[in-house]
């Protein structure tokens, strides 16, 4: 292939949208090339051989001289892509080549991919390759605004020059696609990450079957020159873990096939009353999956419990309430397992949520995450304030280090918590607390941003709604700039920082933060809200939801289906998934059915369902069909035995107060007809 088709290749293969807002490691070997090339029947060997010729416009005769010609103003040429990145991916490819030298040694596989004499030492010009890395970062987060993923130049070592090829081996491919297997044995929580100073304990405990050695050899280093590239791992292992959605899959031996579970953390919550001395404890959690319209039902492993949940905001769930005892009443969470944790499964929905086992439990208020109370989180960090429970095997252990290491430390005497447990306020911790993790003060500063509404992937979000600026693990010393402009801080106390309202749609904007070692920044760009003028670009997608092509008998693109003939606008069937116990009511007074103790209707149509969560909690749905969509409704003469008229009132009149009506407006006025009528029945 030409020396372009190769670039666009490999360049479009690491930058995509896929990888949105996610670094991008040029990790190249020659599996990645032989797979690349294998469509084409093409290999290693032509890769090289278009990198020796380089781009048809490049006249110079050394290799690193063409590399700095094919950079030379290539934006002007109108290229789709940096017509670079060959060179660089060769670079890394001559990183990870072996040789009869020390591993250590960079130049020797370089000139041995050449086909040149081993001893060469540095190829001509090779000091300011530093300029084709530095090019692609500024391609990747200015020019694209980290829409294809986020390019960072690192050095990997004491040495300049060689550092940068080799900070693109920290992690393979492999090791980053199956990284949600290793999550997912270690119980992370990608809405709740740990510190970033056990990340590397948690890679060699749960990493066997993922990691490779020369990513062990880097984590159990001792060198310092790879305390830098130990800290990109662990930020490009944090970042993943934050994109993680929590799907993992399974796979069901009776079925042998692949089945996808949602997996999420349960957090517990606390209301603490200090001056009633009690702290009330209840359940919820945060995923970035989609929740079931219907809510989820969960029930432990022993089916002694039936709790509920539905989204609250922001991807947090609404607490955890008890399905089963005729009141929707927060869960207890004092009644779980800290110790050994607990598992709850909805199997209709394959959610999964754990509450993970611990002896040590930490809370922080829940100002960040926009809750009220104390949410439990897995971080530590210095300057904040948190509240902290421990068994009673640790109390010396815990009391020593709070009177050692926090600025304050004080118990509360409070009920409400499990037997055996103490609970402490603590601020200001100035020292890790050994051999407990949850309690290992991270000295990494992370710059994150929270909330606002993204327009699609990478960093670009509406202007209506931008994101805020969050620093993990601050000192409280930090100045947050935007294009050079300080940012707001509302509160001293919320290490958060709110963008102003007068910024300006569609060009990049590059927050900072200066530190005294190093500097953080991201780039984003926000965007005005319109409709496209043509939805043609639009994906099509077939029946499981998936993005497919035109071709595909039965497909979908927006409201428009595609393959079917008749278009079906309401349920086909009775709604029996809604709950255990649905009431059926008809248009007519006395039409109703109490499901499952009364069979589903054949004589009439059901209009409207009502599952019935709890004593005090119902739900309606509209279950009729297109003739029953009238914007005015008035009574029919009642059908069936007085009884029947009476619960069928029942239904619509007396209980109207604890049944919440149907979401969709339209259809929700024809509700407020039906309970209107109903009371001069």
């Amino acid at each position: 292939m030409k020396y372009i088709e190769w670039n666009n290749l490999i360049t479009k293969h690491f930058f995509n949208e896929t990888k949105a807002d996610k670094e991008v490691l040029l990790y190249v070997n020659d599996e990645v090339i032989t797979s690349l090339g294998e469509p084409f029947n093409v290999g290693v060997d032509d890769f090289i051989e278009s990198v020796k010729n380089g781009p048809h416009w490049t006249t110079r005769a050394g290799f690193c001289q063409k590399a700095l010609q094919a950079c030379e103003d290539w934006r002007l040429r109108g290229l789709e892509y940096p017509p670079y990145v060959n060179y660089l991916a060769f670079f890394v490819l001559a990183a990870v080549t072996e040789t009869d030298y020390a591993p250590h040694s960079y130049y020797p596989g370089f000139w041995k991919r050449l086909n040149e004499p081993q001893e060469s030492g540095m190829p001509p010009s090779f000091s300011r390759m530093i300029e084709l890395w530095d090019d692609l970062e500024k391609w990747s987060r200015e020019d694209k605004h980290e829409e294809f993923g986020r390019f960072v130049a690192r050095v990997r070592g004491g040495y300049m020059h060689v550092g940068l090829p080799r900070a693109q081996t920290v992690l393979s491919e492999y090791e980053r696609k199956h990284l949600p297997n290793l999550f997912d044995k270690a119980n992370l929580d990608p809405t709740d990450p740990p510190s970033p100073a056990i990340i590397s304990k948690i890679l060699r405990n749960y990493g066997q079957e993922v990691l490779e050695n020369r990513t062990f050899k880097l984590l159990n280093s001792v060198q310092a020159d790879d305390t830098v590239l130990r800290k990109a791992l662990i930020e490009v292992v944090l970042d993943e873990l934050e994109e993680w959605d929590g799907l993992v899959e399974e796979i069901i031996e009776e079925e042998k096939q692949p089945n996808l579970q949602v997996h999420t953390g349960l957090r517990l919550c606390i209301k603490l009353d200090s001056m009633a001395g009690h702290a009330s404890v209840y359940v919820r959690f945060k995923s970035s999956r989609m929740f079931p319209e219907d809510g989820l039902n969960f029930k432990e492993r022993s089916g002694q419990s039936l709790l509920f949940c539905r989204e609250a905001h922001q991807g947090w769930s609404t607490p955890l309430v008890e399905a089963t005892e005729g009141s929707a009443i927060k869960f207890n969470g004092s009644n779980l397992d800290w110790h050994e944790g607990v598992l709850f499964v909805d199997s209709n929905n394959h959610w999964h949520a754990r509450l993970r086992g611990a002896d040590v439990r930490l809370f922080r208020l829940g100002v960040m995450d926009g809750l009220p109370d104390w949410v439990e989180t897995q971080k530590l960090e210095r300057g904040r304030e948190f509240l902290i429970a421990f068994s009673q095997k640790l109390e010396a252990k815990i009391r020593q280090w709070g009177e050692d290491y926090c600025e304050y430390f004080k118990q509360e005497n409070v009920s409400g918590i499990p037997n055996g447990w103490f609970l402490f306020r603590i601020k200001n911790v100035t020292e890790s607390c050994p051999d407990i993790d949850i309690l290992t003060l991270s000295t990494l500063v992370r710059l994150t941003l929270i909330e606002g509404v993204k327009s699609g992937r990478g960093n670009v979000y509406f202007k209506f709604a931008p994101p805020k600026v969050a620093i993990e693990n601050s000192s409280g010393t930090e100045i947050v700039t935007m294009n050079g402009v300080n940012l707001k801080q509302p509160d001293v106390n919320v290490p958060i920082w709110i963008l102003p309202n007068d910024v300006s749609a569609g060009q990049p904007l590059r927050i900072e933060v200066n530190l005294e070692e190093h500097r953080l920044s991201k780039i984003i760009r926000l965007e005005e809200f319109a409709l496209p003028l043509s939805f043609d670009e639009t994906p099509y997608r077939d029946s499981r939801g998936r993005i497919c092509a035109n071709d595909v008998p039965i497909r979908v693109c927006g409201s428009f289906v595609y393959g079917v003939d008749e278009h079906i606008s309401y349920p086909s069937t009775i709604p029996t998934h809604l709950s255990d116990k649905i009431i059926f009511l008809g248009e007519k007074p006395g039409q109703v059915i109490d499901w499952p103790r009364e069979s589903i209707p054949s004589s009439w149509h059901p209009v409207w369902s009502i599952a019935c969560i709890s004593r005090k909690q119902r739900q309606a749905f509209f279950c009729g069909n297109s003739n029953h969509l009238k914007t005015e409704y008035s009574l029919d003469k009642p059908v069936g035995d007085r009884s029947c008229v009476k619960r069928w009132k029942e239904a619509l009149w007396v209980r109207r107060k604890v049944t919440n009506p149907p979401e969709i407006l339209e259809v929700r006025k024809i509700w407020e007809e039906y309970v209107r009528a109903a009371r001069s029945v």
